[in-house]
Parts: C-alpha cells; sequence; structure tokens
C-alpha cells in the first residue's frame, strides 16, 4: 500500500520530457548564479569538503589529511573529485558542478510535484523552490546538502509514482529498487538524509499491520 494510493498522474501525455526540461533548468540556474561562480571557497566549504575532496582526488584517500576528519559519508568527495578530472581543479568548474546538481535536484522537485498534482503546480512548486533564499545560496556552495537534496527528491519521485502503484510486480520491485538506491546515495552525500528512508519505512511498517490480513 503506497503513502498516496488513490493518486493519478494528472499530466498529460504530451508534456515535454524531463530530459528536455533539464537543459533550461540548468541554464536558469547557472545564469541567476553567473557572478558567483568564481567566488572563492569560504565557510564549510574552505573547512572541509574543498580539503576532503582535494586529498582524495590527490592521494584517493576517503580520510581527509589536510583537514580536521569527521562524520560525513565520502560521496561528495567522490563526485568532486570526478568532475574536477573533467574541470580541473579551479572554483568556478566546482561551482558549475554544483549548479548542475542543483538543476537535477530541482528536476526531481518538479516531477515529485507533477506526479502528485498537475503541470501547473509543479512548475510554480519549482520556481519557488528555486528562488528560495537557503536553496538558492546553495545552488553554488560545495556543500554535502545539495548532494543529499538531489538523491532524497529523486528518491521520493521515485517512490511515490503513482505508476510504481501499478498491479505488475516488476513495476513496484522495480521502483522500490531504484529508490532504495537512490536513498542509501542521500545517506552517503549526508547522514542526516537516512531520516526520509527510516520515516518512509516506519510507514510502510504502520501500513502493512493495518492490513496485514488483506490478502
Amino acid at each position: 500500500m503506497r503513502l498516496f494510493p488513490s493518486a493519478r498522474r494528472a499530466s498529460p501525455e504530451g508534456d515535454i520530457s524531463l530530459w528536455q526540461l533539464y537543459p533550461l533548468f540548468f541554464a536558469a540556474i547557472y545564469l541567476s548564479h553567473i557572478t558567483l561562480l568564481r567566488l572563492p571557497y569560504f565557510w564549510d566549504e574552505a573547512g572541509y569538503y574543498i580539503p576532503a575532496a582535494w586529498d582524495f582526488f590527490r592521494t584517493g584517500s576517503l580520510i581527509p589529511h589536510t583537514t580536521l576528519t569527521n562524520a560525513h559519508p565520502p560521496l561528495p568527495s567522490i563526485l568532486l573529485a570526478a568532475w574536477w578530472h573533467i574541470s580541473g581543479f579551479v572554483v568556478s568548474g566546482t561551482r558549475t558542478f554544483i549548479c548542475i546538481v542543483s538543476s537535477a535536484a530541482l528536476l526531481g522537485v518538479y516531477r515529485l510535484a507533477r506526479s502528485l498534482t498537475s503541470t501547473a503546480a509543479a512548475a510554480v512548486t519549482t520556481i519557488l523552490t528555486a528562488v528560495y533564499p537557503i536553496w538558492f545560496a546553495q545552488s553554488t556552495l560545495a556543500h554535502a546538502d545539495i548532494f543529499a537534496a538531489a538523491f532524497t527528491l529523486w528518491g521520493l519521485a521515485i517512490y511515490l509514482d503513482p505508476n510504481a502503484n501499478l498491479p505488475a510486480q516488476t513495476t513496484l520491485l522495480r521502483s522500490r529498487t531504484l529508490a532504495a538506491i537512490l536513498f542509501s546515495l542521500a545517506a552517503l552525500s549526508k547522514e542526516t538524509a537516512i531520516v526520509t528512508p527510516a520515516a518512509l519505512a516506519v510507514w510502510e511498517a504502520v501500513l502493512w499491520l493495518k492490513n496485514r490480513r488483506d490478502p
């Protein structure tokens, strides 16, 4: 039983595809932040995330040596180091990569809202999310938050997709597996991201207890 068992996809078949929307999302995020792309690293970027990724980039060690170690998971360091092999170790390249991740997260917001409401509501929700000051600031900062947000939002979009509630067991299994992978990547980005799948697991357990007598 799903969180929204009666939800139906409200968007018509003629809607523009998500992959066609993504370049528009990226262009909007990139252009709205273009004056910020060369700002020096600051705050937790300079204090942890960039040194940790730089150590992994140079040595392949997930345990940073040029900054204090802490409990943060390693996925942001891995992704940043992989990107630096393409862009080079430059501030503008790093911030461009964060714009890419932020755009993907906003696409997750759009898909989640569109599958549960309507295309118009999804568009408004996405715009309001993009201009929310905290989101706007995080859209160029190399922090773990934006990585965790992107994976969590896409995990929720897959988990709550009404099409995943079809009778076909393969469809349900595939959607649950993909959602589990995305939530795992979110937790590997930031430890607090485990809250979302944990909450969903508790809700599923409650539903199972309420409906355990159903065939």
